[in-house]
Order: C-alpha cells, then structure tokens, then sequence
C-alpha cells in the first residue's frame, strides 16, 4: 500500500509469482481497502514497504502499475484502450488548472495514463457533462469533486445527480474541510458508502495514484460487464437453441407416436384380414368335408384354452390358434369321396389322408407368418415316441405347438362323430391321453387339458 507523509514515502509489496489474471485483483486490495483513513497530505494503506526518496514516488507507482499490468510498458497512442476521461469539478480555476497540469502534462511522462481531461466549475455543469457523455457513449472513468461550489449546488447533490445517471463513475470528493470522518465534516457532507473522500491541500501524487487506480477499476469492471453480458448473451443463444431443440424433438416424438398409432393400426388391420383368410380356409375346407364341419375351429378353441393354462405368451396363443385353425389345410388336395367315406379307409387311402400333413406345408410355407405355422401344421401328428407321420420325429424335436394341437387334434376327434363311426365320448378320449401320456403325448399339455376339462368345465362347443 502507499503512505505519504512528509520526505517518506511507503509504497505496498509487490511479489513476485503472482499470475497475471490475478495482479489487478492483488492491486484493488492494496489501493482501494475498505476503511482507508485519508487526513492531510497523506494517504495510508497496508502492507508497506519504504522508499526514501520522494523524487521516486511517481516513478515507483508507475513501475509497480505497470508490473500488475495496468500500464504499458511503452508511450501509448491516443487509440489506446488505457485512455480514459476524468472529470474535475471545482469553483477554483486554479484547482481546475493544477488537476490539468497533473493528469495532463505537457511533457506526458511514460508511465502515466492517457488522460482526457473536462472540467466544469459548478456541480450542474458537471452533471451534463456526464449525461451527455452517456448519449455519447463516451464516459467518464474518474471525477474529482469539490464538496463546496457556491454559487451552484453542493458536491453532495452533484454526486448523487452524477451516480444516478452512471453508476459505474468513481467519485473522489476532494474538500478543505479538517476533520476526522466520524466529525462535523463528514456528518455535514452525508458522503455515500460509494464515494472515497480526500481531503485539500493533496499532493499531485495523491490525484495521479487516484486517477490511475480507479480508471484500472472502471476498466476492469466494464471488462467484467462486458463478459457478463457476453455470457448472459450466449446463455440466451444457447437457451433458444435448445427450446428450438425440444420443440424439434417434440415435434419428432409426435411424428412417432403418430406413425406408431398408424402401424399398430395398420397391424390389427393386418390381424382382422389374417383372420379372415383363415376363417375362409376353414370354411372352403369344410365345404369339401361337411362330415367334419367345425372341427378345426373346435381344435383352434382347445389348443388356446391348453396354451393359456400352461401359460404361454398371448403372442403365443395367437400363433397357436391361427395354426390350429388351419392346420387341415391340407385336406384340400384329398377327393371329397375319401373325406366322406362311411367305412374304414383302406391302406392306400390312409397314406392318402397321411400326406394332408405335407400338403398342408407346402400350401404354407411360403407364407411370411408371424409365427411358424406351416412347420405346426406339419407337425401335428407327430407323437413323442416317433411313431407319429409324416416325418417321424420324436421329443423335442416336435414343436410345443403342435404338440398342444396334437393332443387337442385327438380329443376332438374322438368326441365328435365321424363318416365311419359315431362319437367315442369325451371321456374314453381323456382316457386316450391319459393312458399314452408321455408316451405319444406331452405330458404338460395333457395335465393342462385335463385340468380344463375336469376342473374349469371346458366344452367343446357344438
């Protein structure tokens, strides 16, 4: 910090291995610390360290402001961004001309700052300056402020008038008053927690530490404004981007949800005429064979009440109805005389009838189902131990699938009436699958049709 008084001059450390982003802020503690005393002719801060010689007192602030960088090291140009206007505001001409030799000499030394100067002897002047310094976007860093100017108004008023059309002004009432600050003087000029206070005679070093340290801190504090502003700015951009962006993305999930409404319908669209098609298979297979009439849809009904209790997936049971509702497809390719036959059929007619598996495979296989439903359709006669037709497989081998319409295949058949023989009955066809479980038969797709049969009052329907 700085101390002066009398030929002694104490000037605050500098240290070296101080980053330089980090210099100004060192400097604004040592130069402008809260609760500074000013009395006359002196100023004191912190921190001190001793030059002798008063000479050098100018030189040493120079030099130290230019080490924290707040002074080039170099004369500066009139373009240069260390120009700054300082207002002096004061009834005496000759304070005003003694502020102009100081700030503004005619041999401009090479560590002081670009200072343009204004002065104004009456507040009410003063504070035009400054309102037409804004409209001119050109304005001022530092004033120096009497505190008494008759005629006019006081420096009280001129620095309030002065604060509110540029908060960012640095405001130094300079007075001849002596006092200390909790006295009369300090009462009388009600000087705000924002303003810093010197007191007349000063020394010419006393204005240039002043004028330099806050025109660093008016700098500083637009540079920090304008980054805030910059920042405030960019936030905003990327604010709107990303509103924009979550208008886009919604405008996107709307455009999804909307094709899958589409597609989902499309697909129950696709189900109904599936079905459809199915049910005219049936139908046209049932025309052929009236004998048998509605046996494949009382096959499709057991084998989703079998699925459903062994807990297939209702995907699942889906697959299996459609294929048990078709999976006699086959037959088509058989002569109506066979299918309505009233005796046994003899061994050629048999191998007949056992090649509807095949058949119906080949009708189907070239359909892009879902599910595999000509492999169930060839599959369904096929039983565990491998006796079944038409390939002969065994165990797992044999889809679950068919094995359900396998077992339903039978129940049915035995329950209803044939060309050939009445109706066995629904018990001796339980019995059937009782007798040959795990056998030629499942056994959880037995125990399953079983408990529907016995305990959930199944019935095949008519």
């Amino acid at each position: 910090m700085l101390h002066i008084q009398d030929n002694r001059c104490i000037m605050a450390e500098y240290k070296d291995g101080i980053p330089q982003d980090q210099r100004r802020i060192h400097l604004f503690s040592l130069i402008l610390p809260c609760g500074v005393c000013y009395g006359p002719g002196k100023l004191v801060f912190r921190n001190e360290i001793q030059i002798c010689d008063p000479n050098e007192i100018l030189l040493s602030v120079c030099t130290l402001f230019k080490l924290v960088g707040l002074l080039p090291k170099g004369k500066m140009s009139e373009s240069d961004n260390n120009r700054f206007r300082i207002l002096v505001v004061d009834d005496d001409s000759t304070i005003l001309d003694l502020y102009q030799r100081i700030l503004d000499p005619v041999i401009p030394l090479p560590c002081l700052p670009n200072f343009e100067i204004t002065c104004c002897s009456q507040g009410d002047e003063a504070v035009n300056s400054v309102k037409r310094s804004n409209e001119e976007n050109a304005p001022y860093a530092v004033a120096f402020l009497d505190l008494n100017m008759p005629p006019g108004p006081d420096g009280q008023w001129t620095a309030e008038q002065m604060q509110r059309l540029d908060p960012s002004i640095n405001i130094v009432v300079v007075t001849g008053y002596r006092t200390n600050p909790s006295g009369e003087v300090a009462n009388r000029a009600k000087i705000s927690d924002k303003l810093l206070y010197l007191q007349k005679p000063f020394h010419h070093q006393e204005i240039v530490q002043f004028a330099t340290a806050l025109s660093a801190k008016w700098k500083a504090e637009r540079q920090l404004l304008a980054l805030h502003s910059d920042l405030e700015a960019l936030v905003e951009k990327r604010t709107a981007e990303l509103v924009q962006s979550n208008k886009l993305l919604k405008i996107e999930v709307d455009n999804r949800k909307r094709m899958q409404l589409e597609l989902q319908d499309g697909f129950e669209n696709l189900k109904k005429v599936m079905n459809s098609t199915v049910q005219a298979i049936t139908t046209t297979i049932e025309k052929r064979d009236p004998y048998t009439s509605g046996h494949q849809q009382r096959v499709a009904d057991l084998s989703r009440c079998i699925a459903r209790e062994i807990r297939f997936s209702e995907n699942e049971i889906e697959g299996i109805y459609i294929a048990a509702a078709i999976h006699d497809i086959g037959k088509i390719s058989l002569p109506a005389e066979i299918l309505a036959k009233p005796v046994p059929l003899s061994d050629i007619e048999v191998s007949l009838i056992q090649a509807h598996c095949q058949t119906g495979y080949d009708i189907l296989k070239g359909i892009d189902f879902p599910w595999p439903i000509a492999e169930i359709v060839l599959q369904h006669h096929e039983r565990l131990d491998g006796s079944g037709y038409p390939r002969g497989f065994a165990g797992d081998d044999i889809l679950m699938a068919a094995r359900i319409i396998g077992v339903a295949d039978v129940v049915e058949t035995m329950a209803s009436h044939r060309p050939y023989r009445p109706s066995i009955g629904i018990d001796k066809a339980l019995e059937e699958i009782t007798q040959n479980k795990g056998i030629l038969y499942e056994p959880l797709v037995v125990d399953a049709c079983l408990k529907i049969f016995n305990t959930k009052e199944f019935q095949l329907p008519s």
